[in-house]
């Protein structure tokens, strides 16, 4: 990191750590506002995409989604980039597991593809030492000067990471894509403090005993499920923290209480409602901090629950309840003259209440009201028949037809791919 990175490290992660513990709302809405208009007056001058939309209403400036930042990406972004020329630099990337690869000064890269689409993103130096800074002030909940090894396990690198090494901080990244031996041999030889990797990486090395002895554990890039927690923090014995992070940013992460904050003020969320009681939304986020490829009234492809308890913490930011996974993990029943969508948290408690000493589950639907449903161990008959019922008394609950089931085990799934528990066919649409 050199010596302007390093400033500009330092100013990010002083400015975070200050909003970090904001307690009113109403001084995270006036920094919102105060950001967007800065963003929109920037934006509109640079972004040929939105020329036509500079002057405007923020409520005039389209909702999109990945199909469309990707295929707009020459003229969205505000430097001049090309998608092909990127995307050739991302894929050899891929490929030769090199990720040092940067266009011209920017971090490239290429999210994993479980939305059914791959994502390229870039960020500039500037933008890099504050994601960095901003995402040490939100986990480091000592000093930046104490030393620390962080060992984060990902499917891919990126040179984003890099900037996190400052200072008294050991950053390794360890390849998810290697054979399970040599992320074992990894981690033991760093003997991090820190573990960032997802839940099933963490569970894995749980149920396998691997000897770490971290002070902290961090899940990334999956859902957490409460099957897995339990394990992972039966093993080491510290709680489980959760960074929510996707392509267009940081999103969120834990609090001291265990509690998922977003990242506010630094992005602006518009909620997306999916349920008549207001719990569940899809987020149209924008992030007020973001210029060469900016993420605007971007719809994402995630169901969150919102909590509208205040948390012990103090944080004003909004709370979440927990982060359910994408909207095509819906799945949905036939109703009368409805159908009726069953949510993954519902039904994991479910699964979880009607089946005895479970270490892994998985529910696909097949077809319009059909699923296969993976247990391991796969339980005797009676506990079968007690789950086909639970399912069916949840259904009826809902005021749906019950599914028809297929109970297996759980299939085989490579580690680098990401873990989806329950994974439905058709895309969540907003009850009205």
């Amino acid at each position: 990191m050199n010596f302007k990175s390093l400033v500009q490290f330092a100013t990010a992660y002083a400015t975070a750590r200050r909003l970090d513990r904001i307690g009113s709302r109403t001084r995270i809405e006036a920094l919102q506002r105060r950001w967007l208009a800065e963003l929109l007056r920037d934006i509109g001058q640079q972004s040929r995409f939105y020329q036509e939309y500079a002057g405007r209403p923020f409520s005039e400036w389209p909702i999109i989604d990945k199909q469309v930042w990707m295929g707009r990406f020459d003229d969205i972004n505000t430097v001049g980039a090309k998608r092909a020329e990127v995307l050739d630099l991302v894929s050899h990337a891929e490929s030769t597991r090199d990720f040092t690869t940067s266009w011209n000064g920017f971090t490239v890269g290429l999210s994993s593809g479980t939305s059914g689409a791959r994502g390229l993103f870039m960020a500039s130096p500037a933008e890099r030492a504050q994601w960095a800074g901003t995402l040490l002030a939100k986990l480091m909940d000592v000093s930046i000067l104490r030393r620390e090894t962080i060992a984060l396990v990902l499917r891919a690198g990126s040179t984003l990471y890099d900037a996190v090494q400052a200072l008294r901080l050991r950053f390794v990244y360890v390849d998810q894509t290697l054979p399970w031996g040599q992320i074992v041999g990894s981690l033991l030889k760093c003997n991090p403090t820190i573990i960032a990797a997802p839940a099933r990486v963490l569970r894995l090395l749980a149920d396998q005993g691997v000897p770490l002895t971290p002070r902290r554990i961090i899940s990334v890039a999956e859902v957490l499920d409460d099957l897995d927690r339990r394990e992972i923090e039966r093993r080491y014995g510290i709680a489980v923290e959760q960074i929510y992070q996707a392509t267009e940013g940081l999103l969120g992460t834990t609090c001291e209480h265990g509690v998922i904050h977003l990242n506010e003020p630094h992005i602006l969320v518009e909620p997306e409602w999916q349920d008549r009681e207001r719990t569940r939304m899809v987020p149209i986020i924008t992030d007020l901090k973001r210029r060469s490829q900016p993420v605007i009234r971007y719809r994402l492809n995630d169901v969150l629950r919102v909590t509208n308890d205040a948390c012990a913490c103090g944080r004003a930011s909004l709370a979440l309840a927990g982060v359910d996974g994408r909207r095509d993990d819906v799945l949905w029943l036939d109703g009368v003259g409805t159908r009726v969508p069953i949510f993954p948290d519902v039904l994991t408690r479910v699964i979880l209440r009607g089946t005895d000493e479970l270490r892994d589950f998985e529910v696909e639907e097949l077809g319009p009201g059909h699923w296969r449903v993976g247990l391991a161990p796969m339980p005797p008959a009676p506990a079968c028949a007690r789950l086909r019922e639970e399912c069916a008394v949840l259904a009826r609950a809902l005021g749906a037809q019950p599914p028809r089931m297929e109970l297996t085990g759980v299939l085989l799934q490579p580690l680098a791919e990401k873990k989806r528990r329950i994974r439905g066919r058709r895309a969540l649409q907003c009850a009205s």
